[in-house]
């Protein structure tokens, strides 16, 4: 099978079925009826047709790199990132051509990307295949004709009139001192290196700072090229760019607002794999920011950006502009290899169309909740494309991969609340438990750490809980709610039909894991979960940190929740003082909160507690009760209940151990002497609640 339309610089496809044995004498017959090219690129175990391969998963460093030809080796399996990642590169009039087994035989291929899904508890499972089924099917469905695009001229550096149009447009509102830009495009329009394109233009006119942040410095390669191509007199600087006139450097998006350097432009670039809490922050480091983001692509998608980000981005800064590529710079309109991309790893997949709620009777809206296998998937494309565009659209880093994750991994599965037939909110469930008995002790002792069991095996591992080998549960991998339906209780009443069905079916758990905000921390904890364990690093793109929350179902999960729970308040009070924890001071004490600690003045002494409230005892000397007394769950509850500035001097002086001078301005308090007048008259307030607390407790 072969799409092509090479002459007016649209890419070809040819799919060359054929099996193992003949597989090298058929690419390379296929190959002597080609014409060499400069660049072809294998993505295979092994060398074919003389060529070095690469395997799968280093495709990403070819990106911003251009190929003539592409081979994709399927016999060394299919990797949906891969493919998605490969298209990218192949210029116009260029050549895909993907080498797998017969149509036939494919979907029961033994494919060696099953690994990554097989965990301990299916080594010997053979895969039924759904994603291949799904794959072969797209393949061999017919195609609209090519048409044939129009030639466009566009003088060198401008790959197209409209990426020559934006540059222009970027560097002419330069000149308005609070500007905020927004471009998108789907891949291969020129998106980057129009951002590197205008900066050179720009710094004629001025000298200039520069931050760029985006998920990986990879990313922003094209506008670090783009600007050694047209500023000769310029050097790339570790992983920034220095001339005379214009100093760029680049950050990972949690470092950025974590430094805060000045700038003259801070730009984003594939803003839509970033969170939106943090584009929002970023927001406020300069008055002038361009942020760029792929709409559709392979390192997440877009939908979540254009629903959330740019609706409060309206919002807040009226008089944002925004600019749009479509014309592609690498191959021309049209072009059959973006189609097929597009179709068969669903990258603009999206959420279904719904009414909105509010214009509904309260009676109309109910929302049924129901189990979706991979058949009916299969079978209705469209409800495919619905649920896949609901997880696209609610999370950040959606990819292809998770495409062949949802269809093909044997510990998954599928609920949804549905409205009339459509999904309103989904949630993917991860089978969990029990580990082999085999393997506890291998595991204990840090000898293996086998796939699965992410939740079973964390709390043996690193918490040294036996016990918790033995529970059988489900992790909440993923959960999602149409952005049109969202804030009215979708995800918790999801949350709870999955606990009441988890809990009938007899298992001991629900849990979670993700990189954790105080926000999302809050939504989970409404919905009865507590956090077990924080992660040893927090992540340089979300800023957020790694958390496995934990909702008990059984007796034997009750007791292993309540052992982990003491550990992680231990431990998160020896973290505290850790610089990057210093910035979540919300989350920490949401976590501490929630905790189950020792009565607070059986822990502590409440004489020197009350010593340093009412006498004069000192700061140094009273620290260690204090800390003490301010860990338990019942007075971080009461802190909560205090002002932000009242929080920020309690947290920041006791339990941070920071100056007076750092916490001055979160607290509002200059001085030593009138922060410690303010933590005094705030321990005696607490004393206060604490003890009428303690009444209500003795009278029920």
């Amino acid at each position: 099978m072969s799409l092509s339309a090479s002459r007016h610089l649209h890419r070809q496809f040819t799919w060359l079925q054929t099996c193992a044995e003949t597989a090298e004498a058929d690419l390379c017959a296929c190959l002597r009826q080609r014409p060499e090219v400069e660049v072809t690129l294998l993505i295979s175990d092994q060398s074919r047709a003389d060529f070095p391969p690469i395997a799968a998963r280093q495709a990403a460093e070819w990106l911003g790199r251009e190929t003539d030809r592409v081979i994709l080796d399927a016999f060394a399996g299919f990797n949906p990132n891969a493919f998605a990642q490969i298209c990218g590169t192949l210029k116009g009039g260029g050549e895909l051509i993907l080498l797998s087994p017969e149509a036939s035989a494919w979907p029961g291929y033994a494919d060696p990307e099953y690994a990554a899904l097989r965990g301990s508890r299916y080594q010997s499972m053979v895969f039924p295949g759904y994603f291949l089924q799904r794959l072969v099917s797209q393949l061999a469905s017919p195609w609209p004709p090519t048409c044939v695009p129009e030639t466009r001229f566009c003088e060198p550096p401008y790959l197209s009139q409209q990426q020559a149009h934006l540059v222009e447009q970027l560097v002419a509102d330069f000149s308005t001192t609070a500007l905020t830009a927004v471009i998108t495009a789907d891949r291969g329009r020129g998106k980057t290196a129009s951002l590197g394109l205008a900066l050179s233009q720009l710094l004629t006119e001025q000298p200039l700072k520069v931050v760029v942040t985006a998920p990986s410095r990879a990313a922003v390669d094209a506008l670090f090229s783009a600007l050694l191509r047209q500023c000769p007199d310029g050097r790339l600087v570790g992983s920034g760019f220095d001339h005379p006139r214009l100093q760029v450097r680049f950050y990972p998006p949690a470092v950025l607002l974590q430094k805060s350097p000045e700038a003259d432009l801070v730009i984003v670039d594939e803003a839509a794999a970033i969170p939106v809490s943090l584009l929002q922050s970023i927001r406020q480091l300069c008055s002038r920011q361009w942020f760029a983001t792929t709409l559709h692509g392979y390192e997440g998608n877009g939908r979540g950006f254009e629903l959330r980000f740019l609706s409060s981005l309206s919002a807040q800064v009226p008089g944002w502009k925004r600019y749009c590529l479509t014309d592609p710079v690498r191959w021309a309109s049209g072009d059959p290899l973006e189609a097929l991309s597009y179709r068969v790893l669903l990258l603009d997949a999206e959420p279904p169309p719904l009414p909105e709620p509010d214009t509904l009777p309260a009676a109309d809206v109910t929302a049924a909740y129901q189990s979706i296998r991979v058949r009916e998937l299969l079978a209705d494309e469209r409800l495919l494309r619905q649920v896949f565009g609901l997880l696209i659209a609610a999370h950040y880093r959606t990819t292809p991969n998770d495409l062949r994750q949802l269809l093909d991994s044997p510990d998954l599965q599928i609920r949804v609340l549905s409205w009339q037939s459509q999904p309103l909110a989904v949630a993917l469930l991860v089978d969990e438990g029990p580990v082999p008995e085999a393997l506890i002790e291998p595991i204990w002792g840090g000898y293996r750490r086998p796939g699965g069991d992410l939740i079973p095996q964390t709390l043996l591992s690193r918490e040294g809980l036996r016990s918790a080998a033995r529970l059988r549960g489900w992790r909440v991998m993923r959960i999602a709610v149409h952005p049109q339906w969202q804030a009215r209780g979708l995800g918790g009443q999801l949350l709870t039909a999955v606990a009441d069905e988890a809990t009938e079916l007899g298992l001991d758990f629900c849990g979670a894991s993700f990189a954790a905000s105080e926000a999302l921390l809050r939504f989970w904890q409404r919905h009865h979960y507590v956090p077990l364990r924080l992660g040893e690093r927090g992540d340089r793109v979300t800023a957020g940190w790694p958390l496995l929350v934990f909702r008990a179902l059984s007796e034997s999960a009750e007791s292993v929740a309540l052992s982990a729970q003491q550990l992680f308040a231990r431990r998160l009070a020896l973290r505290l003082n850790q610089p990057e924890l210093q910035q979540q001071r919300a989350f920490v004490q949401r976590c501490l909160s929630v905790l189950p600690q020792p009565d607070s003045l059986a822990s502590a002494d409440p004489e020197a507690l009350y010593g340093f409230a009412f006498q004069q005892r000192s700061l140094e000397d009273s620290m260690l009760v204090l800390r003490d007394w301010l860990g338990s769950a019942k007075l971080m509850k009461a802190v909560q209940e205090l002002s932000c500035a009242d929080q920020a001097l309690l947290m920041g002086r006791v339990w941070q151990l920071h100056s007076a001078e750092q916490v001055a301005e979160a607290s509002a308090i200059q001085g030593k002497q009138a922060q410690l007048q303010r933590l005094r008259h705030l321990v005696a307030e607490l004393l206060d609640v604490e003890r009428q607390m303690d009444q209500e407790y003795s009278e029920c």
